[in-house]
Protein backbone atom coordinates (compact mmCIF):
# COMPACT_ATOMS: atom_id res chain seq x y z
CA UNK A 1 0.00 0.00 0.00
CA UNK A 2 1.46 3.30 -0.51
CA UNK A 3 2.28 5.64 1.98
CA UNK A 4 3.88 9.47 1.54
CA UNK A 5 7.32 10.35 0.20
CA UNK A 6 8.08 12.86 2.62
CA UNK A 7 5.67 14.39 5.25
CA UNK A 8 7.90 17.95 4.61
CA UNK A 9 7.51 18.00 0.48
CA UNK A 10 3.62 18.74 -0.01
CA UNK A 11 1.60 17.80 -2.94
CA UNK A 12 0.18 20.67 -5.41
CA UNK A 13 -1.59 22.97 -3.38
CA UNK A 14 -0.07 21.35 0.13
CA UNK A 15 -1.52 18.77 2.55
CA UNK A 16 -5.00 18.61 2.86
CA UNK A 17 -7.40 16.94 5.46
CA UNK A 18 -11.41 16.87 5.36
CA UNK A 19 -13.96 15.25 7.48
CA UNK A 20 -17.19 15.11 5.94
CA UNK A 21 -18.54 13.84 9.45
CA UNK A 22 -18.44 17.27 10.84
CA UNK A 23 -20.34 18.83 7.20
CA UNK A 24 -17.24 20.33 5.81
CA UNK A 25 -17.21 21.24 2.46
CA UNK A 26 -13.76 22.27 1.32
CA UNK A 27 -10.32 20.53 2.94
CA UNK A 28 -8.38 22.16 5.24
CA UNK A 29 -4.90 23.27 3.64
CA UNK A 30 -1.65 23.55 5.02
CA UNK A 31 1.54 21.83 6.48
CA UNK A 32 1.08 17.95 7.33
CA UNK A 33 1.53 19.22 11.28
CA UNK A 34 -0.99 22.27 10.40
CA UNK A 35 -3.57 19.02 9.02
CA UNK A 36 -2.47 16.88 12.25
CA UNK A 37 -3.37 19.35 14.73
CA UNK A 38 -6.54 20.38 12.71
CA UNK A 39 -7.38 16.53 12.75
CA UNK A 40 -6.93 16.45 16.49
CA UNK A 41 -8.98 19.34 17.51
CA UNK A 42 -12.00 17.86 15.53
CA UNK A 43 -11.77 14.80 17.39
CA UNK A 44 -11.18 16.16 20.45
CA UNK A 45 -13.77 18.55 20.01
CA UNK A 46 -16.66 16.55 18.76
CA UNK A 47 -16.80 13.25 21.74
CA UNK A 48 -19.83 12.14 20.30
CA UNK A 49 -18.91 11.85 16.44
CA UNK A 50 -15.49 10.56 18.33
CA UNK A 51 -17.31 7.51 19.83
CA UNK A 52 -19.68 7.03 17.56
CA UNK A 53 -16.75 6.94 14.27
CA UNK A 54 -14.16 5.04 16.82
CA UNK A 55 -11.94 8.20 16.02
CA UNK A 56 -8.63 8.25 18.39
CA UNK A 57 -8.02 11.57 19.90
CA UNK A 58 -3.95 10.89 19.93
CA UNK A 59 -1.38 12.20 17.23
CA UNK A 60 -0.30 9.11 16.16
CA UNK A 61 -4.16 8.31 14.92
CA UNK A 62 -4.41 11.56 13.17
CA UNK A 63 -1.14 11.39 11.40
CA UNK A 64 -2.35 8.08 10.10
CA UNK A 65 -5.57 9.90 9.13
CA UNK A 66 -3.86 12.87 7.66
CA UNK A 67 -1.53 10.85 5.54
CA UNK A 68 -4.12 8.19 3.77
CA UNK A 69 -6.19 10.69 2.48
CA UNK A 70 -3.17 12.47 0.80
CA UNK A 71 -1.96 9.27 -0.63
CA UNK A 72 -5.51 8.57 -2.22
CA UNK A 73 -5.33 12.05 -3.51
CA UNK A 74 -1.89 11.65 -4.97
CA UNK A 75 -3.09 8.38 -6.64
CA UNK A 76 -6.19 10.46 -7.94
CA UNK A 77 -3.93 12.89 -9.83
CA UNK A 78 -1.41 10.41 -10.46
CA UNK A 79 1.31 12.01 -8.65
CA UNK A 80 3.19 8.69 -7.63
CA UNK A 81 6.68 10.94 -7.54
CA UNK A 82 4.82 12.11 -3.85
CA UNK A 83 4.72 8.48 -2.64
CA UNK A 84 6.64 5.33 -1.85
CA UNK A 85 3.96 2.99 -3.93
CA UNK A 86 5.76 -0.27 -2.19
CA UNK A 87 6.02 0.95 1.46
CA UNK A 88 3.81 -0.92 4.26
CA UNK A 89 0.80 0.56 5.65
CA UNK A 90 1.41 3.03 8.00
CA UNK A 91 1.44 2.09 11.65
CA UNK A 92 -2.09 1.99 13.59
CA UNK A 93 -1.58 3.40 17.44
CA UNK A 94 -2.85 0.62 19.64
CA UNK A 95 -4.67 3.23 21.63
CA UNK A 96 -8.28 3.07 23.35
CA UNK A 97 -10.81 6.34 22.92
CA UNK A 98 -11.48 7.40 26.28
CA UNK A 99 -15.13 6.47 27.29
CA UNK A 100 -15.40 7.51 31.00
CA UNK A 101 -15.24 4.25 32.18
CA UNK A 102 -18.00 2.50 30.14
CA UNK A 103 -17.28 -0.33 27.35
CA UNK A 104 -13.49 0.26 25.71
CA UNK A 105 -13.26 0.34 22.10
CA UNK A 106 -9.82 -0.50 21.01
CA UNK A 107 -9.38 1.28 17.35
CA UNK A 108 -6.75 -0.38 16.30
CA UNK A 109 -7.95 -2.69 14.07
CA UNK A 110 -10.54 -0.22 12.29
CA UNK A 111 -7.46 2.45 12.02
CA UNK A 112 -5.72 0.24 10.38
CA UNK A 113 -9.11 -0.79 8.18
CA UNK A 114 -9.59 2.85 7.69
CA UNK A 115 -5.76 3.33 6.87
CA UNK A 116 -6.62 0.79 4.14
CA UNK A 117 -9.76 2.18 2.79
CA UNK A 118 -8.82 5.47 2.52
CA UNK A 119 -5.97 4.39 0.47
CA UNK A 120 -8.22 2.64 -1.55
CA UNK A 121 -10.36 5.09 -2.19
CA UNK A 122 -9.12 5.19 -5.82
CA UNK A 123 -10.60 1.84 -6.40
CA UNK A 124 -13.93 2.86 -5.00
CA UNK A 125 -14.18 5.97 -7.58
CA UNK A 126 -14.06 3.37 -10.06
CA UNK A 127 -17.40 2.34 -8.43
CA UNK A 128 -18.71 6.17 -8.52
CA UNK A 129 -17.60 7.21 -12.21
CA UNK A 130 -17.15 3.57 -13.92
CA UNK A 131 -13.91 1.98 -15.95
CA UNK A 132 -13.19 5.21 -17.23
CA UNK A 133 -13.16 7.43 -13.84
CA UNK A 134 -13.79 10.48 -15.29
CA UNK A 135 -16.68 12.53 -14.15
CA UNK A 136 -19.19 14.55 -16.36
CA UNK A 137 -18.36 18.21 -17.70
CA UNK A 138 -19.28 20.98 -14.85
CA UNK A 139 -21.83 22.16 -16.81
CA UNK A 140 -23.26 19.15 -17.91
CA UNK A 141 -23.25 18.36 -13.55
CA UNK A 142 -24.58 21.46 -12.78
CA UNK A 143 -28.01 21.19 -15.02
CA UNK A 144 -28.02 17.82 -13.66
CA UNK A 145 -28.31 19.64 -10.26
CA UNK A 146 -30.68 21.88 -10.99
CA UNK A 147 -33.32 19.39 -11.89
CA UNK A 148 -32.80 17.56 -9.19
CA UNK A 149 -33.31 20.48 -6.77
CA UNK A 150 -36.46 20.65 -7.94
CA UNK A 151 -37.46 17.26 -8.39
CA UNK A 152 -39.80 15.84 -5.33
CA UNK A 153 -37.71 12.27 -5.75
CA UNK A 154 -35.32 15.18 -3.86
CA UNK A 155 -36.47 13.35 -0.47
CA UNK A 156 -34.97 10.35 0.71
CA UNK A 157 -33.14 12.36 3.37
CA UNK A 158 -29.60 11.97 4.29
CA UNK A 159 -27.47 9.31 3.26
CA UNK A 160 -25.57 9.35 6.61
CA UNK A 161 -28.84 7.95 8.34
CA UNK A 162 -30.41 6.55 4.96
CA UNK A 163 -27.37 3.68 4.75
CA UNK A 164 -25.69 1.09 6.92
CA UNK A 165 -22.27 1.96 8.07
CA UNK A 166 -20.74 -0.09 5.51
CA UNK A 167 -22.27 1.88 2.81
CA UNK A 168 -22.17 4.91 4.51
CA UNK A 169 -18.19 4.21 4.79
CA UNK A 170 -18.07 3.86 1.20
CA UNK A 171 -20.15 7.09 0.00
CA UNK A 172 -18.16 9.20 2.63
CA UNK A 173 -14.96 7.97 0.60
CA UNK A 174 -16.02 9.09 -2.56
CA UNK A 175 -17.68 12.25 -1.32
CA UNK A 176 -13.61 12.26 0.24
CA UNK A 177 -12.62 12.08 -3.27
CA UNK A 178 -14.92 14.44 -5.22
CA UNK A 179 -13.59 16.97 -2.88
CA UNK A 180 -9.96 16.56 -3.87
CA UNK A 181 -11.05 16.47 -7.53
CA UNK A 182 -12.79 20.26 -6.37
CA UNK A 183 -16.03 18.69 -8.04
CA UNK A 184 -18.86 20.59 -7.04
CA UNK A 185 -22.12 22.29 -8.19
CA UNK A 186 -23.70 25.55 -6.40
CA UNK A 187 -26.98 23.06 -5.49
CA UNK A 188 -24.97 20.60 -3.70
CA UNK A 189 -26.40 21.76 -0.40
CA UNK A 190 -29.90 21.30 -1.24
CA UNK A 191 -28.76 17.49 -3.14
CA UNK A 192 -30.16 14.48 -1.03
CA UNK A 193 -30.96 11.15 -1.43
CA UNK A 194 -32.94 10.47 -4.19
CA UNK A 195 -35.74 7.99 -3.42
CA UNK A 196 -36.45 6.61 -6.84
CA UNK A 197 -32.96 5.49 -7.46
CA UNK A 198 -31.55 5.07 -3.65
CA UNK A 199 -28.57 7.46 -5.26
CA UNK A 200 -26.56 9.89 -2.95
CA UNK A 201 -27.45 12.95 -5.76
CA UNK A 202 -23.98 14.65 -4.71
CA UNK A 203 -22.17 11.85 -6.63
CA UNK A 204 -25.00 10.89 -8.91
CA UNK A 205 -25.01 14.47 -10.99
CA UNK A 206 -21.32 13.51 -11.80
CA UNK A 207 -21.25 9.84 -13.01
CA UNK A 208 -21.28 9.07 -16.62
CA UNK A 209 -24.68 8.22 -17.95
CA UNK A 210 -23.64 4.84 -19.71
CA UNK A 211 -22.55 3.82 -16.14
CA UNK A 212 -25.95 4.87 -14.27
CA UNK A 213 -27.64 2.92 -16.89
CA UNK A 214 -25.37 -0.43 -17.01
CA UNK A 215 -27.26 -0.14 -12.72
CA UNK A 216 -30.75 0.86 -13.36
CA UNK A 217 -32.92 -1.71 -14.38
CA UNK A 218 -36.71 -1.05 -15.94
CA UNK A 219 -38.70 -0.62 -12.60
CA UNK A 220 -36.52 1.60 -11.10
CA UNK A 221 -36.56 3.68 -14.90
CA UNK A 222 -40.33 3.51 -13.75
CA UNK A 223 -39.91 5.44 -10.59
CA UNK A 224 -38.15 8.21 -11.71
CA UNK A 225 -40.25 11.53 -11.93
CA UNK A 226 -40.46 12.10 -15.80
CA UNK A 227 -38.36 15.07 -15.83
CA UNK A 228 -35.48 13.04 -14.53
CA UNK A 229 -32.32 13.91 -16.55
CA UNK A 230 -31.79 10.37 -16.24
CA UNK A 231 -34.73 9.66 -18.67
CA UNK A 232 -33.98 12.96 -21.05
CA UNK A 233 -30.50 11.45 -21.82
CA UNK A 234 -31.04 8.62 -22.40
CA UNK A 235 -33.89 9.41 -25.03
CA UNK A 236 -31.48 12.46 -26.83
CA UNK A 237 -27.96 10.79 -26.21
CA UNK A 238 -24.76 13.64 -27.25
Amino acid sequence: MPRLKSRDAHPPGGFQVIIPEIGMGKPETGSFTHCVNFTMGVVRGNRFLAEKHQWNPSREWAEVYVENQNVARCQAHRWDNFLLLDAEPAPAPARDIPDGGHSKKNVLADAVGAAKSVAAGVRVLLDWLGAGAKPVRPELAGARAQICVACPKNDGGDWRSVFTEPVANKIRQQLEIKNQMKLATTHDGALRVCSACMCPLPLKVWTPLEHILKFTDQGTKEQLDPRCWIIHEEQTPA
